[in-house]
């Protein structure tokens, strides 16, 4: 809003004072330069028209005006650059905590790996006991069948050496002690 008036009083200036060469012709060349976003131009031009014209009043104005444009325009800078500088930090914070996060992350699987680990070696140590045990110790079935076999093999060698005995009567033996 400030800009359109001041757009239009640069206007209608430079029509009426154009080819002076005077406080007129440096607060046009000064507003046009603002208005053309030539601010530091602008301010310089103003500031050589004060040094020629010292007492002009609408040049002290401009001068006012051009300068609170440059401390809010400063001022947008110094916020956005605030904005930057806190988003920046924002997106660093996030990304140290997201880094964080994947580290315990990583952490986490690898216990749930030792510990998968850990469980399958006692698993296998407790297998590997129940094994060893099992060899020791026999079902009952297992004890059955193998007091028959022995029982078999036994008389199977009961009638080998039963076969091998000369038929007929006994002879005793004297013992000559």
């Amino acid at each position: 809003m400030k800009r359109a008036g001041l757009i239009l009083i640069v206007c209608m200036l430079s029509v009426v004072g154009y080819g002076q060469s005077s406080a007129k012709s440096y607060f046009n060349t000064g507003a046009k330069e603002f208005v053309h976003s030539k601010l530091e131009k602008a301010i310089a031009t103003v500031d050589m028209g004060l040094q020629k014209y010292p007492s002009d009043q609408k040049l002290m104005e401009l001068r006012q005006k051009l300068e609170e444009e440059k401390k809010k325009k400063e001022q947008q800078q110094k916020e956005q650059q605030q904005k930057d500088q806190e988003k920046k930090d924002q997106e660093q914070q996030e990304k140290e905590k997201k880094e964080q996060e994947e580290q315990e992350q990583k952490e986490q699987e690898q216990k749930e790996q030792e510990q998968k680990e850990q469980e399958q070696k006692e698993q296998q140590d407790q297998k590997e006991e129940r094994q060893k045990q099992q060899l020791g110790k026999m079902t009952p079935e297992q004890i059955k069948q193998l007091l028959e076999t022995m029982n078999n093999e036994e008389q199977k060698t009961q009638k080998k050496v039963n076969a091998q005995q000369v038929k007929g009567p006994k002879k005793s033996q004297e013992k000559d002690w």
